[in-house]
């Protein structure tokens, strides 16, 4: 296959995989992205600790 042709496809294809990502990103249900942004309040509002754990052997 010649060189041109072949980096022709591969970027046709290359191109074609994004829009198909920022498709998919954009058609998320609300339910996700509610869900991920609870957890990530939660984590943020659980704040930096400073407990220490100790396994017991």
């Amino acid at each position: 296959m010649h060189a041109d042709i072949h980096l022709l496809l591969h970027r046709t294809s290359a191109a074609e995989t994004h829009r198909r990502a920022a498709a998919a990103g954009r058609a998320r249900p609300a339910r996700e992205r509610l869900g991920r942004a609870l957890v990530t309040w939660g984590i943020r509002l659980s704040g930096p600790t400073d407990l220490t754990v100790t396994l017991a052997a």
